[in-house]
């Protein structure tokens, strides 16, 4: 029994494989229509491996060509997943096989493509809830051990000691609890909320939060909770819940639809290291997830912070 080409490739097509082919010596290729379609490449285009191999992301060309440059021996493999940049400017992630044989005696790469951008999606979302779960847990060893340090100072006794940290650990359980929220379907008080993510970390510092009674949308809670939590972790860490004379100021107010908080704290010892690493990623895709607008500036001592994104009504 013999395989009907023309099925054969029909079932190419519906699999999403697109075929090509290159010719080592002379750097011509011959892709398919399912393979042009792939890389949004014209009919002129896919005659050309440099043509096509332009398409790619400046940061995958020189991998990929020197992948295929490197299939010296008849049976070596060429496997390499890369980003192309289509004609309306949107990205696709490609995976190419392909293997290097002879046909009448003259080398030639024979390869199929195929379209992996949802799978390289959901790596990259795994990868940032993972990366998103480590900074969780610095964070909730950067508050204990400011938790420790508070205690230590404000306890005269060994049973001071342990009501004080009993106390900051269930108020860090109830923070903790707004960001793994299993009921997203009710609005909170903002106020509730920064109460809670603050009381884990303060102590007898000067903290001043005042505003409109406003409800935070149950779809925006994780995401603001989160930006306050990494807000008050770096205050822990460098700013003013470091110091026991910090000082804080919280202030909101809604306009047309729209809430602006903006968060004035002392730091005296303003650490850069504060607005780098994943942190700083972490607030952008959460504030992103918002929708907000965010403002960070340190002048004269204090830092500033302005935070505003919708609320409704």
């Amino acid at each position: 029994m013999k395989f009907d080409q023309i099925g054969l490739e029909q079932a190419f097509g519906f699999a999403g494989f697109g075929r090509w082919e290159i010719e080592p010596a002379t750097g011509s290729m011959v892709i398919d229509e399912q393979c042009r379609a792939l890389f949004g490449a014209n009919a002129e285009e896919a005659q050309s491996r440099d043509a096509v191999i332009a398409r790619l992301y400046p940061e995958d060309r020189d991998r990929v060509a020197s992948a295929l440059a490197n299939l010296q021996s008849v049976g070596d493999v060429f496997d390499e997943t890369f980003r192309v940049i289509l004609p309306n400017g949107r990205q696709r992630w490609i995976r190419g096989i392909g293997q290097l044989g002879l046909h009448s005696g003259q080398p030639r790469i024979l390869g199929v493509s195929m379209d992996v951008t949802e799978e390289q999606e959901l790596r990259a979302q795994r990868q940032l809830h993972l990366d998103e779960m480590n900074h969780r847990i610095k964070n909730l060893f950067a508050l204990v051990s400011s938790m420790i340090s508070s205690a230590g100072r404000e306890s005269q006794s060994k049973e001071d000691l342990i009501a004080n940290l009993r106390g900051r650990v269930s108020a860090l359980d109830r923070a903790h609890s707004m960001m793994l929220r299993t009921d997203t379907s009710k609005p909170l008080p903002l106020r509730e909320l920064i109460d809670n993510v603050l009381a884990p970390a303060r102590s007898d510092q000067s903290i001043v939060a005042h505003g409109d009674d406003v409800m935070v949308p149950a779809q925006s809670i994780t995401s603001f909770v989160l930006i306050i939590h990494e807000w008050v972790t770096n205050s822990a860490k460098y700013g003013a819940l470091k110091h026991f004379e910090g000082e804080i100021e919280i202030a909101w107010t809604v306009i047309d639809g729209a809430l602006e908080l903006i968060w004035r704290e002392k730091v005296p010892d303003y650490n850069d290291d504060a607005e780098k690493g994943f942190g700083s990623r972490l607030l952008q895709a959460c504030a992103l997830q918002l929708g907000a607008e965010k403002k960070r500036c340190f002048e004269d001592g204090f830092l500033t912070i302005r935070l505003k994104f919708p609320v409704g009504e």
